[in-house]
């Protein structure tokens, strides 16, 4: 048996949420003969991302697929190589988050007057 077959790390995921709060948790990478896919759970979120060629794109994927859900500063560690824990020993690996669009951000304030229509000619 191959024993890339069965290799799973586990990395610690954090950031910032679509609803603007922080949270930290632990995704997989799991190999899968010679392709890497990984899998993270967040509250009611499942996110599995399509086998790929190395693991770092298995993560790089995995964010962008976060990414594209609002979730910002997101950065990830590797805290388990197969059964071994690492705790702490790697370092952190950031993600920059997308550019922003053109459009300047709204308030909540803006926002609520949109919806009553207050302000608009």
């Amino acid at each position: 048996m191959n024993p890339q077959s069965s290799l799973s790390n586990v990395y610690h995921i954090s950031g910032v949420d679509d609803r603007e709060r922080g949270f930290n948790r632990q995704a997989q990478v799991i190999a899968h003969g010679e392709a890497y896919q990984a899998r993270l759970r967040y509250e009611a979120l499942q996110v599995e991302v399509e086998p790929v060629d190395t693991e770092d794109e298995a993560l790089q994927r995995l964010v962008q697929a976060l990414q594209e859900r609002g979730y910002t500063q997101l950065r990830t560690q590797r805290i388990f190589h197969g059964e071994q824990y690492l705790g702490n020993q790697e370092l952190w690996v950031e993600y920059l988050d997308p550019a922003p669009l053109d459009t300047p951000p709204v308030s909540w304030f803006m926002r609520i007057r949109q919806f009553l229509g207050i302000g608009e000619k």
